[in-house]
C-alpha cells in the first residue's frame, strides 16, 4: 500500500494499478479507496474518481473521502456542493483547515466576483451583499445569511446571483449543528439509514433523506438521532418552526441531549429571536463538548443584541 502511495507522485498509472489489485483482496478498505481516488484525481478521471468516493463514503463518512469529493466536485465546477464537502472535512477533522482553506478562497472568489463583475444592482442592494460577504469572511454566518436573504427582498431581479452566496452560508450553517453520525464499522446501521446516508451525503438530495427520516421515525417515533437529523434538514428548507418542533421534542424525550438544544438556539438565532437563544446557549456553557460552541455563539448573539438595541 505505502507503495502505491508513494507511486502517486512519479507513476500514477502504476499507483492506480495497485491500488485496484489491492481493492481485490480488501474492497471496503478506505485508505485503498481513497488512495484510487487521489490517483483517479490525478488522472483526471473525474467521474470513476466520485464513484471511488461514494464507495469510501458509504463505509464510512471519513474526512479524507469528503475532502477528495470536494475536490472533484471543484473541477466539475459544482461550486457549492463542493464547499459543503470542504466544510464538512473540516468539521471532522481540523487537521485539514489550512488545505481546505486554499480550495474554498479559489471557489468563493470565483462565486464572489462573478455578482459585482457581470451585475449592476442597486446602492443598498450592493451593501447587503458585500455586508454579508464581510460577515461571512469573519465566520458570522447568521448576519450573512440575514443580508443576503436582505438584498434578495430589496430587489428579487437578484436572486439568481445571490442565491449561490445564501446557499453557500446555509451549508456552513448546517454544518455548525451538532449531531450523531453512525459509525459504519463499529454500530449496527440498519440498511434505512445507510439510505439516508446515501441520499445526504451522495446524492445531495436532502428531500429524500427527509423522507427516509420520516420512514425511520414509523419505526420508532423517539429516536432521538433521528428526530435531530430531521430538525436539522427542515432548516434547510427554512422550515424553521417544524425544526424546532423535532428539537423539542428530542428534549422532552431526553432533557440531556445536547445536540438538540444546540441546534435549536442555532435556529432561534437563524430567525432573530435572540434572548431565546440565548437561553439555550447559556444552558450549555459548563457542558462538555459542547461549551465552546456555545460560547461563540453567545458572544455572537449579544453583540447582535447590542446592536439592535
Amino acid at each position: 500500500m505505502d507503495e502505491a502511495f508513494e507511486l502517486i507522485n512519479n507513476d500514477v498509472e502504476l499507483a492506480l494499478d495497485i491500488f485496484n489489485d489491492l481493492l481485490g483482496l480488501e474492497p471496503e478498505n478506505i485508505e485503498l479507496l481513497n488512495g484510487k481516488a487521489s490517483a483517479l484525481i490525478r488522472l483526471e478521471k473525474f467521474d470513476e474518481a466520485e464513484e471511488t468516493i461514494n464507495k469510501s463514503l458509504l463505509i464510512d463518512e471519513n474526512p479524507t473521502a469528503l475532502l477528495n469529493k470536494g475536490v472533484v466536485l471543484k473541477y466539475k465546477k459544482e461550486y457549492q456542493s463542493a464547499l459543503k464537502f470542504f466544510n464538512r472535512a473540516v468539521q471532522l477533522n481540523p487537521d485539514l483547515n489550512s488545505i481546505v482553506f486554499i480550495f474554498k478562497k479559489e471557489i468563493i472568489d470565483l462565486i464572489d466576483d462573478s455578482i459585482f463583475t457581470y451585475n449592476s444592482f442597486s446602492e443598498n442592494v450592493n451593501e447587503f451583499i458585500k455586508m454579508g460577504i464581510y460577515y461571512r469572511e469573519c465566520m458570522n454566518y447568521c448576519d450573512a445569511f440575514d443580508c443576503f436573504n436582505r438584498a434578495i427582498t430589496e430587489d428579487p431581479s437578484c436572486n439568481a446571483s445571490v442565491m449561490p452566496l445564501v446557499e453557500e452560508v446555509k451549508t456552513l450553517l448546517f454544518n455548525e449543528f451538532m449531531f450523531h453520525t453512525p459509525d459504519f464499522e463499529s454500530e449496527n446501521v440498519s440498511d434505512l439509514r445507510i439510505e439516508f446516508i446515501r441520499a445526504l451525503l451522495i446524492e445531495e438530495n436532502p428531500q429524500d433523506a427527509l423522507a427516509i427520516i420520516d420512514l425511520i421515525l414509523k419505526r420508532d417515533a423517539e429516536d432521538l438521532n433521528a428526530l435531530n437529523f430531521k430538525g436539522c434538514i427542515l432548516f434547510l428548507f427554512e422550515k424553521y418552526s417544524q425544526s424546532i418542533d423535532c428539537f423539542d421534542k428530542c428534549l422532552e424525550i431526553d432533557e440531556e441531549y445536547f445536540y438538540a438544544l444546540f441546534n435549536k438556539g442555532m435556529v432561534l438565532r437563524i430567525m432573530n429571536k435572540l434572548d431565546e437563544a440565548l437561553i439555550c446557549f447559556d444552558a450549555l456553557l459548563n457542558e462538555s463538548g459542547y461549551g465552546d460552541k456555545a460560547e461563540k455563539y453567545k458572544i455572537e448573539t449579544l453583540e447582535k443584541i447590542k446592536i439592535i438595541d
